[in-house]
């Protein structure tokens, strides 16, 4: 098959890598796979098998030649069905409608998510979500994850005073980041003592500065640094509200065995799998009183254990498969 995934913008994003990541794994399975966005290449994942074509959607030779088309962006739907000559998939990572981040253009991602393109989901959770809204019928795929990078390193005592690592920009509210900080504010004001490991696409905001409470702030750590922030954590904190599709360092902390705790929403316990601790979505309050269970030796050699295995359901591999399948399907439909 001629595959081309339609990418808005090759930003070193947790969104964009499993685009990346699942354009590589079709390759490997023999199809003719290209990456077609406006903005230039991504240098911080070099596609090693399949291509990437910088072009506007409209002029775009990979495009034209496709047999199936794949948009990855609610804002890349139209261009994907725009002259398409084979099914169309919209590759579906959240619900945009949902976040807040959003709320100016619902009216026309809900237009988006009405139109004819097949709905692939990175969860169950989202997939029963978008049927649940009239977007359906939407396949779950699952999520692309290689585990090999992510796994628990050497074991070590728990650090004086723990490192609490909180990935993902506070500026977008569906990541829970303001959940998490202020969980962090009220556990402090109690007596709790940390240290305060932050990584963001984003700078650090002046409302985070004023906070005070962080003590190491990463902006566009590279990835293959990721594994290090993890494994040289001692609690790690996944804030993710309802509206989140799939809270990907979740994923990555509880392969690196960090013991993790998680909001109580049906996308984090999905992942996590009985694997994490839980504070109530949105509750700073229940987060800090959370949060003491975790700084224990019995906390850590349970992460060691669970976290891992419970990352190890997820498999690029078996996303590919799927895709695979769901892309024939849709050919021999429009054939």
């Amino acid at each position: 098959m001629k595959i081309a995934y339609l990418l808005e913008s090759a930003e070193p994003y947790g969104g964009v890598k499993i685009v990346l990541m699942q354009a590589e794994a079709l390759a490997r399975r023999g199809h003719r796979v290209t990456v077609v966005s406006p903005q230039t290449g991504p240098s911080w994942f070099p596609l090693m098998q399949a291509r990437f074509e910088h072009s506007p959607f409209a002029a775009s030779q990979a495009l034209r030649e496709a047999d199936v088309r794949v948009a990855t962006f609610w804002r890349t739907v139209p261009d994907a069905l725009a002259g398409a000559h084979g099914p169309v998939f919209h590759l579906c990572q959240g619900y945009e409608g949902g976040f807040p981040f959003y709320a100016d253009a619902r009216h026309e991602i809900e237009k988006v998510y009405r139109l004819p393109a097949r709905k692939l989901a990175v969860s169950t959770t989202l997939a029963e979500r978008l049927e649940a809204l009239g977007f359906g019928p939407a396949v779950d795929i699952g999520q692309a994850f290689d585990p090999g990078a992510f796994s628990p390193g050497p074991e070590k005592p728990i650090q004086n005073p723990p490192v609490v690592l909180v990935v993902g920009p506070i500026e977008i509210d569906s990541k829970g980041v303001d959940v998490a900080l202020g969980g962090l504010q009220i556990f402090r004001r109690r007596g709790g003592a940390f240290r305060l490991r932050r990584v963001s696409y984003f700078p650090i905001s002046e409302a985070e500065r004023r906070m005070g409470l962080t003590d190491e702030y990463h902006h566009r750590l590279a990835p293959e640094r990721m594994p290090f922030a993890y494994r040289s954590s001692d609690v790690f904190i996944g804030a993710s509200r309802a509206e989140e599709g799939f809270g990907l360092p979740t994923l990555e902390a509880l392969a690196c065995g960090v013991p993790a705790l998680l909001s109580d929403v049906p996308s984090q316990r999905e992942i996590a799998n009985g694997a994490a601790w839980h504070f109530r979505d949105g509750d700073p309050e229940s987060l800090a009183s959370a949060l003491p269970e975790l700084f224990t030796e019995g906390a850590r050699r349970r992460a060691r254990t669970e976290g891992p295995a419970a990352a190890a359901r997820f498999s690029t591999a078996r996303v590919a498969e799927r895709l695979e399948a769901a892309f024939l399907e849709g050919l021999g439909t429009v054939l």
